[in-house]
């Protein structure tokens, strides 16, 4: 850091100087007055002397003119006062004393030779006066003009002095001051690029390397904020488009699945739209009726296809609560996962019933447990809509089979047999209608009750779903008669087949509480269309005409409707 004394010296310099130069002046002043005060005492003094010595020689005249003892007397009396005068010059005394010894020994003279010798006395102690007193002017003339130049020169050149100093010190003050008002405007109009010029090694200069610093300081804090800025509306415009996206899949998800007419369908779309929310893969397990076993419903991505598993083999399924796994976190494995990375299993849960198992990978654990609130979003919508679909097909087909036999209802027929008709005639294919009844079936219900009746029903539903084909509609017409549409299945064969059903029905043997076996006949009616204009209705009576005479004929037999009959 740059040292802070040259300024502060230059200051203190300032201050130092004026005052000495005062203080040097007022000391010369006061010299000079002093010597004044004293020259003028010395001046007074040594006329005092002169005049006492004037008057000594007056009283010496007197006395010796009239030499009486007052004359005497006055001039003791003035001697004495003269040598008072001179006690600070022991000189002029021993002179004085010469004085009177003289006038002792001229005692006898005459008084014009005793005044002629003392006179020369008396004009040496006044020359030695005088000359006193001019050396004492001279001091003091001395000392009054050094004091007199010490004010005219002293004063002018600390004033010089403390002006050029004064000069220097605003010119080195507005050296930054100037710069720094200029650089304070562009920082507050927000430009933090300003710098101010270091110059010296002064305060001032430390106040412009300090401003500058500071300056740095908040131009470097202000690129990091912006930074930060951008940095977090980068992130939350990727959340936003994040959870955007996770949104429209789910929300397609939910349309797709609400539209699908089976568990085939659903599970095609969801191998198709759940890779856009987990691309690395994943599985969809439903439980089979039993509840004892899952089945894989859909797979996408690096799953296996196929394949069952029970539900404690899951951890999900047995705890109840979502389940990560992976080689970074400390939890199990489900034994059905053998992937090596992050696994997350979630149990599909709607209306208060387990439906299975989503099973979804991921390239590590923490990826698993960071995917987690997604995951149970898309099991939620899923579980949802899967279980929308089962109530779905559960209302079809109750509202399209037979709760008895299990077979489809007359309904059902009556809706494909006008689709199947169509077809028929737009390819040129035949279309056959079997009409078929149980003989003496009311005797069933009369002789051996009405639950013998319906275990004859379904005895001989499960017949009729095990011979036919699965393009074939079999269908309980109404009470013990059943109807059958083959399509693509002509007239001989058709009768085949109604052979083969009735030979099968008479086989069977059911037991009753009150008989040791039962056995069931049926009579066929058959009529057949090869690709003609027709009608559903029209068919129906023709079959119907054909087991008329089939029953009439002895029953357990086929008839077949013919044109010329």
């Amino acid at each position: 850091m740059p040292s802070r004394r040259p300024l502060e010296r230059q200051l203190l310099l300032g201050f130092v100087l004026p005052v000495l130069a005062i203080i040097t002046v007022t000391v010369f002043s006061l010299l000079a007055f002093s010597e004044y005060r004293l020259g003028a005492q010395a001046v007074t003094h040594t006329h005092s002397v002169i005049d006492q010595v004037r008057t000594l020689q007056l009283a010496e005249r007197q006395w010796a003119l009239q030499p009486d003892e007052a004359a005497e007397k006055n001039f003791n009396r003035e001697w004495g006062r003269t040598f008072a005068l001179l006690q600070d010059n022991p000189a002029q005394q021993r002179r004085l004393e010469q004085w009177r010894s003289g006038l002792f020994e001229l005692r006898d003279a005459s008084v014009t030779a005793r005044l002629q010798r003392n006179l020369a006395v008396a004009q040496e102690m006044v020359d030695v006066e005088k000359a006193v007193l001019a050396s004492r002017r001279a001091v003091t003339q001395d000392r009054i003009n050094a004091a007199q130049w010490a004010v005219v020169i002293g004063l002018p050149l600390t004033a010089l002095f403390g002006a050029a100093l004064g000069l220097r010190l605003l010119s080195r003050v507005r050296s930054l001051t100037v710069p720094l008002l200029r650089a304070t405007a562009r920082v507050q109009s927000g430009d933090l690029s300003v710098r101010v010029p270091v110059s010296g090694q002064d305060e001032l200069s430390v106040i412009a390397a300090h401003f500058n610093d500071m300056t740095a300081s908040l131009q470097k804090t202000l690129r990091e904020q912006q930074l930060m800025q951008r940095t977090l509306e980068d992130q939350v415009s990727s959340l936003v488009q994040a959870s955007t996206t996770e949104l429209q899949v789910l929300s397609q998800l939910g349309v797709f699945m609400q539209a699908c007419d089976a568990q085939s369908e659903a599970a095609e779309v969801i191998a198709r739209v759940a890779p856009a929310l987990f691309p690395v893969g994943g599985s969809v397990s439903l439980l089979v009726e039993s509840r004892n076993m899952l089945e894989r419903l859909a797979v996408w991505g690096d799953v296996p296809a196929g394949g069952t598993w029970l539900p404690e083999e899951c951890w999900a399924s047995r705890l109840g609560t979502d389940h990560a796994a992976g080689p970074d976190l400390n939890t199990p494995r489900c034994r059905h996962d053998r992937s090596e990375g992050g696994t997350l299993c979630l149990t599909l849960s709607a209306q208060g019933e387990t439906l299975g198992v989503v099973t979804l990978a991921f390239p590590d654990g923490q990826s698993a447990l960071d995917a987690q609130d997604l995951a149970r979003r898309f099991a939620d919508r899923l579980a949802l809509s899967l279980a929308n679909l089962r109530l779905k097909e559960t209302l079809r087909h109750q509202s399209v089979r037979d709760s008895l036999t299990g077979l489809y209802n007359r309904r059902y027929f009556e809706e494909t047999g006008v689709r199947e008709l169509a077809r028929a005639e737009r390819q040129g294919q035949p279309l056959s209608v079997l009409m078929l009844d149980v003989d003496h079936f009311k005797q069933f219900n009369d002789v051996h009750g009405h639950a013998v009746g319906d275990m004859v029903l379904r005895r001989l539903g499960h017949v009729l779903g095990r011979l036919f084909r699965e393009e074939d509609v079999v269908c309980r017409y109404g009470g013990e008669e059943f109807v059958l549409l083959l399509p693509n299945c002509g007239s001989e064969a058709a009768q085949e087949r109604a052979e083969a059903l009735r030979v099968a029905a008479e086989a069977l043997i059911l037991a009753a509480p009150d008989s040791g076996g039962l056995t069931v006949t049926v009579s066929v009616g058959v009529t057949t269309i090869a690709g003609d204009r027709s009608d559903l209705a029209a068919l129906v009576r023709q079959a119907d005409q054909a087991l008329y005479r089939a029953k009439a004929q002895g029953r357990n037999r086929v008839v077949v409707h013919r044109a010329v009959d």
